[in-house]
């Protein structure tokens, strides 16, 4: 059965339609694509904030040129020094610090752990019994460099006990690195 006509002449135009006029609607969608561009710049931007592998990689290569470049006992100060080049610093190369060992496990130099300079680790283990120290010593003596992953204290959040993939290379004795939490 069809339905009847609806004559629209007694009703006012503000009911023809249905929902807001036009130009509403598409004020409506730009403020929303505006919004959600905003908030995927903000994502990105702070993706960007995160250190990845090729940060830590990079900084350790840095470091390895300026120990080259300049000597054992400036290259430690680089790293302990609060305002040293390699030293942690909240908002600073995303969080990244170099740390430094010999061969034997022991602490030259820790860009944010200056009490265990001097101190041998050869026998700390990760959460998982992992003997980290001993396995980056086994891999940069075998391959000059590579990328070991372990449990350790993250210093940017809160100490927390997390995941850490770190870029470890022998020079001279000493295993430089860097790594990343996640």
């Amino acid at each position: 059965m069809p339905l009847p006509a609806v004559h629209t002449d007694s009703v006012p135009k503000q009911y023809h339609s249905i929902g807001p006029p036009l130009k509403e609607t598409e004020m409506s969608m730009r403020s929303l694509v505006l919004s959600l561009f905003m908030m995927v710049c903000s994502a990105l931007s702070f993706a960007n904030d995160n250190p990845t592998k090729d940060d830590a990689k990079a900084l350790v290569k840095e470091a390895v040129q300026f120990v080259k470049q300049n000597g054992r006992e400036k290259f430690f100060n680089e790293v302990r020094s609060p305002n040293g080049k390699f030293h942690f610093k909240e908002g600073t190369k995303k969080g990244l610090y170099i740390f430094v060992y010999d061969e034997k496990g022991v602490v030259l130099a820790h860009g944010v752990r200056l009490e265990l300079t001097g101190k041998n680790r050869w026998d700390d283990k990760d959460p998982d019994g992992k003997y980290w120290i001993r396995d980056w010593t086994a891999l940069v003596q075998k391959s000059g460099s590579g990328w070991i992953e372990y449990k350790e204290f993250n210093p940017a959040d809160k100490n927390k006990i997390m995941n850490k993939a770190s870029f470890v290379e022998l020079v001279d004795g000493m295993v430089i690195g860097c790594g990343v939490y996640f």
